[in-house]
């Protein structure tokens, strides 16, 4: 099969693997094109095409350039049999949809990075910043908790939509370094939650074997 776009990033990217489980949910087959940070992304080609040098960036076979994750995997999701599953079958269904990726996206990966960066090794550690991010990020577990006490998916009913894949591409790497087991035990459902979303078939592929951290360490 031919691939249906190639991905240009660098290696474990979160917001490549959320691309990659709507490809694979989808039945579409992605490529990764050569590259390296800092250098690919500078090029004249590169910037003719995604004009803020950010990755990942996207194109299709048949010429579409994309940057911004979420605008990349709309596309994709869009563009094959499950459409109706991953973005919504009517305008209710689609703005739920719509409505759950933008609290991961302001309300979970906002805080999460600002946590992540220095635990990384870029940035500098802020205790007040992580104070009111932690904050952030607990109000949002919080509304996950609330949404999905009896619920199997988070916008949806029958089946996981690209919501849930936002979510926990949010969440992946707050669990593996900040969300420690503490934090955790407050939150069992979106725990339970999360490891239903990233076991699915199509998911687990593109995202691996989830990594949860035990103890939240202060960065050095």
């Amino acid at each position: 099969m031919a691939p249906f776009g190639t991905i240009y990033s660098y290696p474990n990217n979160p917001r490549v693997a959320k691309i990659r489980a709507v490809a694979n949910i989808n039945g579409l087959t992605l490529e990764d094109a050569p590259f390296t940070f800092r250098e690919t992304n500078r090029t004249p080609d590169f910037l003719a095409k995604f004009p803020l040098g950010k990755v990942p960036a996207f194109t299709s076979a048949d010429g579409v350039n994309l940057f911004e994750s979420g605008a990349i995997a709309q596309y994709v999701a869009e563009s094959g049999p499950a459409r109706d599953q991953l973005v919504g079958s009517s305008p209710a269904e689609r703005a739920l949809i719509q409505q759950w990726i933008l609290l991961a996206e302001n309300e979970i990966t906002t805080h999460c990075m600002t946590c992540l960066l220095p635990r990384l090794g870029v940035g500098k550690y802020d205790e007040a910043a992580e104070t009111r991010a932690l904050q952030g990020m607990e109000r949002a577990l919080a509304a996950l908790e609330t949404r999905l006490a009896s619920r199997t998916w988070v916008a949806t009913e029958a089946k996981l939509s690209l919501a849930d894949i936002t979510i926990v591409q949010s969440l992946v790497w707050g669990f593996r370094l900040v969300i420690d087991r503490e934090m955790r035990e407050k939150y069992p459902v979106v725990v339970a939650y999360f490891k239903r979303v990233i076991e699915s078939e199509g998911v687990k592929e593109a995202f691996g074997e989830p990594v949860f951290v035990e103890k939240r360490e202060v960065p050095q």
